[in-house]
């Protein structure tokens, strides 16, 4: 009686299974392939942008496809820019999707969606879906997009209505009711002004949230920093914001990262800032109208990780203020590009004890002053110091810093060599900091004497640049390099097979009027 109790269970275990998997076909559910296949019908009937969509194909391998891999059900469906704009304005019957039983992330990005149907709102797909995006659509008002939104989807995490006709009204008030786990609202390119604040208090779970090029001026913050306390990510870059919106803003305790560039921001009022975001690691400042003055005000952001003030109104003139180090120990990256700058600025870094990323591009430095701060630099990795005024001692400046890895120095005016007594030297290249993995020195001109000696450096990058005839004849002194890039360089040369045993060619080689020819051999190690 026993053995057949468990031949019974045995056997109903087997039919169980030939049922669960009678219903896949060429690797996924048949429901599912049939499902996808008619949205291809639906919004590419000329099987253009999905022609990968085959009906004798594994569904869970075709593009803009992601299966479950143990259920091979689909859990992500990607259809930005699938639909065909020539067939209108779409108004979405969202149980198209309904097939899709674990479908955690949806993506209707560009496809002319400009509302759903009655009832057919997103509330009817997968409980597990956790991710819609709808950016670049024409929604246009409230109306449009609460009729996707017609029930409760408390799975919902993150969604994007970026880049659509939004304005601001009472629709996100009565979204927020029904999104009460969403913690990342993209909102980017709307038509939203400050009364749009009012509206998105009730989303009490937000993390991060994107007003990014919208029409703000700040106004309706206040409100909003009171009651989103969860909020750690906040983007409002390309707006009308002025130095009246920092004491608004302090009331986002938890903040961590904060985006306000491209605005009108001058200085005044940031410190206010400071000393209330304790938390904030991230701050982007890029395209204000800073001058040296904001330098005093950056001391109070503690935690500061990460700074861009890049294309402000910087100098680093001693002479507009009393230059103090800026005590940010935490500090590891800082983007100073596209200012005015001069060597005078070198030394508010010393105080940047844990800096690894420094950007000083497209600025006015010399070379003077980097040998003063190296050793209060001691972490850096990576210095872009790519269109400045350096000559050829710039190098013997940079000796000092021993943990560098990435070095750019293109666009400057360099030579390749040094003139003592009217004697070229070979020191230039042979200054090299000893840890160097990564050398660029595109757009430049290197001399006859120019040599490279490093055990260490992986990659040299000489795009663009004049080379001498008997150049690369001394770069067997670079035993570890694996990456050599001359785009568009007129090289007129052959290399010994001996003198590069580990060199993987990389060559970036773009349309020239002038002649591309090389005779190098590959080898590989």
């Amino acid at each position: 009686m026993m053995m057949k109790r468990m031949g019974a269970w045995m056997l109903l275990a087997l039919l169980t299974l030939i049922g669960e998997w009678s219903g896949r076909c060429y690797g996924c559910l048949e429901e599912e392939r049939i499902g996808l296949l008619e949205i291809q019908s639906l919004i590419d009937p000329d099987g253009i942008s999905l022609r990968h969509w085959v009906d004798s194909s594994n569904c869970c391998e075709w593009p803009e496809i992601e299966c479950d891999n143990t259920t091979k059900r689909v859990i992500q469906l990607s259809l930005s820019e699938a639909r065909d704009y020539s067939l209108g304005d779409w108004v979405l019957n969202a149980s198209l999707f309904q097939p899709f039983k674990e479908l955690q992330s949806l993506d209707l990005g560009y496809t002319r969606l400009v509302g759903c149907m009655e009832n057919e709102g997103f509330e009817v797909l997968s409980s597990k879906l956790s991710n819609l995006d709808l950016r670049v659509n024409q929604f246009t008002n409230d109306k449009s997009i609460l009729s996707c939104f017609n029930g409760n989807l408390s799975t919902l995490k993150s969604l994007d209505l970026s880049d659509n006709w939004l304005t601001a009204g009472s629709g996100f008030k009565v979204l927020s009711s029904r999104l009460k786990k969403l913690e990342n609202l993209h909102l980017w390119g709307n038509q939203f002004n400050d009364s749009i604040c009012p509206s998105l208090t009730g989303f009490s779970s937000l993390k991060s949230l994107d007003l990014s090029f919208n029409q703000l001026t700040g106004s309706g913050f206040k409100v909003l920093s009171s009651r989103l306390k969860k909020l750690e990510n906040l983007h409002l870059w390309e707006n009308q914001f002025n130095d009246s919106i920092f004491p608004s803003l302090t009331g986002f305790s938890s903040l961590k990262s904060l985006d306000l560039s491209y605005n009108e921001l001058t200085g005044s009022g940031l410190k206010v800032l400071s000393s209330r975001l304790k938390k904030l690691e991230n701050l982007l400042l890029r395209w204000n109208q800073y001058n040296d003055t904001i330098f005093p005000s950056l001391t109070g952001f503690s935690s500061l990780k990460s700074l861009d003030l890049s294309a402000n109104q910087l100098t680093g003139s001693i002479n507009s203020f009393q230059l103090q180090p800026m005590r940010l120990g935490k500090l590891e990256n800082l983007d100073l590009s596209e200012n005015q700058l001069n060597s005078s600025i070198l030394s508010i870094l010393r105080g940047l004890s844990s800096l690894k990323s420094l950007d000083l591009s497209f600025n006015q430095l010399t070379g003077s002053g980097f040998e003063i701060i190296s050793s209060h630099l001691g972490k850096l990795e990576n210095l872009d110091l790519t269109y400045n005024i350096f000559n050829d001692s710039i190098l013997s400046h940079l000796r000092g810093f021993s943990s560098l890895k990435s070095l750019n120095l293109s666009g400057n005016m360099l030579l390749g060599s040094t003139t003592v007594n009217g004697l070229r030297t070979l020191e230039f290249l042979q200054s090299l900091p000893i840890s160097l993995k990564t050398l660029s020195l595109k757009d430049t001109n290197l001399s006859q004497g120019t040599f490279f000696n490093s055990s260490t450096l992986e990659e040299l990058h000489l795009d663009r640049t004049s080379l001498p005839i008997n150049f690369l004849r001394n770069i067997g002194a670079l035993p570890a390099l694996k990456v050599l890039s001359v785009a568009e360089c007129d090289l007129h040369v052959t290399l010994p097979a001996q003198a590069l045993p580990w060199l993987r060619w990389i060559f970036e080689i773009t349309a020239s009027p002038a002649p591309f020819q090389i005779g190098l051999a590959i080898f590989h190690h």
